[in-house]
């Protein structure tokens, strides 16, 4: 059996060198995961592709295609189905989109999962080699008191391009998320679950990657601060340099932040979002506290752990001058690597039902939402507005005057940091020179509301606005 996985472009930050392209980000984990799940049989020949550093092979002769979707790729995802269809090749559909979107997405597979694979991908392959493929597989179908993270095979990182990510070697050792920001789709794929994988498991999978770095895909891998300081702790005699994701509430516990610092964490990627704090709550985001950022960046990088910090544009409270503003706090604060995107209302968030019940989303074309294009109506400026000036923040941001504003000394994590900071360079020329970027959204084809999301919403877990 031949089974070929993609993971369709999702367009992030990549660098081409030639013929070649190389990610800029940590490898993903879902294909990888996805093959450790297939059992290992000599019969069975699987071919991972992950588009954004490689060629889809179009005319390869699969017996069975797996596509993984997020948003901001689903309108490709449903055209690589098509094309293997029409070649008469069942193709299953999966990814956080297709939970959220599953009515919409069943139209273009001839199964689709629904939710986390761990526990379904291998009773699908199964049914697929018996010829008794079902049209839907949901992990809420599974024993209820089984632990899905718990057992997990390590990735198979032996079939990945290794040399195209900045990171190859991804873990998880945490899914879900203890907040309920409202543009974010974690409460809505994971409602009230903050899983934990078994420590031992996940010192297991770090021991098998190669070289010093690695990189925890996890949202919030330190909700749990007792599971946190187990797992780093665990960590210290394995000598790995780590990066991931925290919230800015880790200032709360600088003897955590120095036991992160002793496991080897050398980077952190930060969701600042914004420089109002009016912003924040209205978002439920309100355990940020903009007047504290200075003390964070200054705590890590006392233990020498750089930031990428992450800002969001076009909250309702924003105005032209926010652009200005945030350029410059970033500078102060000395934010090693920062980051800019645009208030994306993605379906099935808080967000996106109360900006379509406003009429205030511009378009429903799901190519548009990669968080790069403005895909709704700010209330304080025009689209247009919004658009030019995160445009003109990512320039300015990536002056060389503003680069070595930020950065301080001649240190290894200085050099790397400006290494990023350079390929952000890039990316600011291909804002202005691309064409995909030349419009704030398809004005030609904004699509239409999925009809799925039309009526009552779900329940969806709500964090406490500090605006109550």
């Amino acid at each position: 059996m031949k089974l070929l996985l993609i993971m369709p472009d999702a367009h992030m930050h990549k660098l081409r060198i030639g013929p070649l392209v190389r990610s800029m980000r940590e490898a993903p984990l879902t294909l990888t995961t996805l093959a450790a799940l297939t059992r290992r049989d000599s019969t069975i020949d699987m071919h991972l592709v992950d588009e954004s550093v490689q060629r889809v092979p179009l005319g390869y002769r699969a017996d069975i295609v797996g596509i993984s979707a997020i948003t901001g790729c689903a309108s490709r995802a449903y055209e690589l189905a098509r094309h293997f269809r029409d070649r008469g090749i069942p193709v299953v559909l999966g990814g956080i989109h297709v939970t959220i979107l599953p009515d919409e997405a069943k139209a273009h597979a001839d199964a689709i999962v629904i939710g986390p694979a761990e526990r379904t991908w291998p009773r699908l392959i199964a049914d697929f080699r018996a010829g008794q493929l079902k049209p839907v597989y949901r992990d809420a179908d599974s024993d209820a008191d089984d632990d899905p993270l718990s057992g997990i095979p390590p990735p198979r990182r032996d079939l990945q391009r290794n040399w195209a990510y900045n990171v190859p070697n991804t873990v998880q050792a945490t899914r879900g998320c203890k907040r309920a920001c409202d543009f974010c789709t974690v409460p809505v794929v994971w409602p009230r679950q903050y899983l934990l994988r078994p420590v031992g498991d996940v010192i297991a999978d770090i021991k098998t990657t190669r070289g010093k770095l690695l990189a925890f895909n996890d949202v919030s891998l330190v909700d749990d601060p007792a599971y946190a300081e187990e797992l780093f702790t665990a960590m210290i005699p394995l000598k790995k340099r780590w990066g991931g994701l925290v919230t800015a509430d880790i200032m709360r516990r600088p003897h955590l932040v120095e036991l992160m610092a002793q496991s080897g964490c050398v980077y952190l990627l930060i969701g600042f979002e914004s420089v109002n704090g009016s912003s924040l709550c209205r978002i439920s985001k309100g355990f940020n506290k903009p007047e504290r950022y200075k003390d964070l960046m200054q705590l890590l990088h006392q233990w020498g752990i750089s930031v990428q910090g992450c800002f969001v544009f076009g909250f309702d409270e924003d105005e032209e001058d926010v652009f200005a503003a945030t350029v410059e706090r970033v500078n102060e604060l000395k934010i090693d690597i920062p980051r800019y995107s645009l208030y994306t209302p993605y379906p099935g968030t808080r967000l996106f039902r109360r900006l379509m019940a406003e009429e205030r989303i511009l378009s429903y074309n799901w190519n548009d939402y990669d968080t790069m294009h403005v895909v709704i109506r700010p209330k304080l400026m025009t689209p247009d507005e919004l658009y030019a000036g995160f445009k003109w923040a990512y320039k300015k941001t990536f002056t060389i005057r503003n680069i070595a504003r930020r950065l301080d000394g001649l240190t290894f994590n200085t050099a790397v940091n400006f290494a990023g900071n350079l390929t952000y360079r890039i990316f600011v020329k291909r804002l202005y020179t691309e064409a995909r970027f030349a419009t704030p959204y398809s004005v030609d084809a904004p699509g239409e509301p999925p009809a799925s999301l039309l009526g009552e919403p779900p329940s969806i877990r709500k964090e406490p606005s500090c605006l109550a």
